[in-house]
């Protein structure tokens, strides 16, 4: 697990979020148990790469992931908020179209993906960053001219007054909607569980749980 406010976060040394509460209800319907590991996002998916970890979840399913990942269905939810793109106020940029990003810094987070076209422009100067609160900070200090994320995972971050009146997002945005998955690590023992899983996870959507979960973290 790596965090993400508010889908998971790190509280008195416990893991806790949306994820984790999805996580714990696929293991409870099948009797098993969760051990959750903190990792960046590149380290996370470097031990289910190696089977150092059995799963990850809420991840986009790409052809590259695919090769070490067996992806669950149905995906948990569909990510239907926009991937924003943040600048500094007084930086006075201009970001109304894609391409007004190539003399720009990115942040970005080492080992994420967000949408293919962005994912392999070279054209495109990244920064990678550890974690959500290593984006904000670069930008703070100018070290890089925007990042790109959710918004929802953006607010805890910073300070209200901070956001209100030194960040700005950009009139650019990608817009489309992205399925959410849990993955399973092909070189687990879980990897010969897979339809199991699936099933399992079938049965946590059809019978509303799922839904529960998703919403009580909305509220």
């Amino acid at each position: 697990m790596y965090v993400e406010p508010p889908f998971s976060k790190i509280i008195d040394g416990e893991f806790v979020g949306e994820n984790i509460n999805v996580a714990n209800a696929l293991a409870a319907e099948l009797g098993y148990k969760t051990k959750f590991v903190y990792c960046p996002v590149a380290r996370c998916f470097a031990f289910a790469q190696s089977g150092q970890a059995d799963m990850i979840i809420a991840v986009r399913k790409t052809a590259i992931r695919e090769q070490f990942l067996h992806y669950l269905e149905p995906p948990i939810k569909i990510q239907k908020l926009p991937l924003k793109f943040y600048t500094l106020t007084d930086n006075n940029i201009t970001l109304s179209h894609y391409n007004d990003l190539i003399p720009l810094k990115v942040g970005v987070l080492r080992g994420a993906s967000y949408f293919d076209p962005f994912d392999h422009d070279q054209q495109i100067a990244k920064v990678a960053l550890s974690n959500h609160q290593q984006l904000m900070d670069m930008l703070l200090k100018g070290r890089v001219d925007t990042f790109l994320e959710r918004e929802e995972s953006v607010l805890p971050l910073v300070d209200e007054k901070i956001y209100s009146t030194d960040i700005s997002i950009a009139k650019y945005s990608y817009n489309e909607d992205v399925g959410s998955y849990i993955a399973i690590a092909k070189q687990s023992p879980l990897a010969n569980e897979v339809v199991k899983l699936s099933t399992a996870l079938q049965r946590l959507f059809d019978s509303g749980e799922l839904a529960t979960i998703l919403h009580k973290s909305e509220k």
